[in-house]
């Protein structure tokens, strides 16, 4: 447990050479072309925190890369996009022209339900269609704790980035909902891209990634990077390779965080979870009239 605040309306607070001010109403969020939705719902906006290793756990849905399709791409979603787009099509000479994208597309679930895919992507000249779909990190414990935390912030008159970031040791991360949250989109929206003749991909966050890891086996997917592949699962990271300078945390690829493999395959490994438990359905059970009985 314990988070600190990373960045706040895009400013990285781990630096001390910039003093961040608080944001006002209608501040513009500087990854989409758009005033922060933080802010409007009357929410601090915490973009990220820091996990007590210093890993980063996006908390703000529009930070990876906004869906809103009421606006023109910005800068961020558009280099995002194009990071994806070069690991998915496989070659670094993919430039934004040559990709194409629309955004919450509906899909077709059932008679009664639709779902709205975060991305559809083609590249110019290519046959491959793609449903990507954005899941940079989720909620905190403690969110409350975090926000009183920004609010001490915002109230000091002499206050810094080090007091901003100063951490909260009774919130994190909670990798297991965000998970959660997204098998029903992840199954039906992958199901819909393999019947429409697509592939899937997923991008989330680093800890996300290797929250999914941890509770499969790896082993048992086929890379299929350089074949006919129809998943791929995509971690972003922080890309630390230069020195921080005010301004967002800058985001890169995962290259050792990256699955090419079977959609299908991957289904499987998800429903095919735990261990034969015999022993669970013999014993001692006691009656709903309060005796006990013995079953083999």
């Amino acid at each position: 447990m314990g988070v600190s605040v990373a960045e706040y309306l895009g400013q990285r607070a781990d630096i001390d050479n910039y003093v961040i001010q608080p944001a006002e109403q209608g501040a513009m969020c500087p990854f989409m072309n758009a005033p922060c939705s933080k802010i409007q719902q009357g929410y601090e906006p915490v973009c990220s925190v820091r996990k007590r290793t210093g890993e980063l756990w996006i908390t703000c849905r529009n930070r990876l890369c906004a869906t809103l399709k009421t606006v023109s791409l910005s800068s961020h979603q558009i280099d995002i996009l194009t990071k994806i787009a070069r690991v998915v099509y496989g070659t670094d000479q993919v430039s934004p022209s040559d990709i194409y994208v629309k955004r919450e597309e509906p899909l077709k679930a059932s008679s009664k339900a639709n779902y709205n895919a975060d991305y559809i992507m083609v590249r110019r000249g290519d046959t491959k269609k793609l449903v990507v779909e954005m899941q940079g990190g989720g909620e905190t414990s403690g969110t409350g704790l975090i926000t009183e935390q920004v609010l001490k912030w915002r109230n000091c008159e002499n206050r810094s980035n080090r007091m901003l970031r100063e951490e909260v040791q009774k919130a994190g991360t909670i990798e297991t909902n965000a998970w959660r949250r997204q098998q029903e989109q992840f199954i039906v929206k992958g199901n819909v891209a393999q019947m429409s003749g697509g592939a899937i991909v997923f991008v989330v966050g680093a800890p996300i990634y290797d929250y999914l890891r941890s509770k499969l086996d790896w082993t048992q997917f086929k890379d299929l990077r350089d074949y006919t592949w129809s998943l791929a699962i995509i971690g972003i990271a922080e890309d630390k390779e230069n020195k921080p300078v005010p301004g967002p945390i800058p985001l890169k690829v995962d290259e050792s965080r990256v699955l090419f493999t079977n959609y299908g395959n991957f289904l499987q490994a998800l429903t095919n979870q735990g261990y034969p438990t015999p022993g669970a359905f013999s014993g001692e059970f006691t009656a709903l009239d309060g005796t006990t009985v013995q079953i083999p």
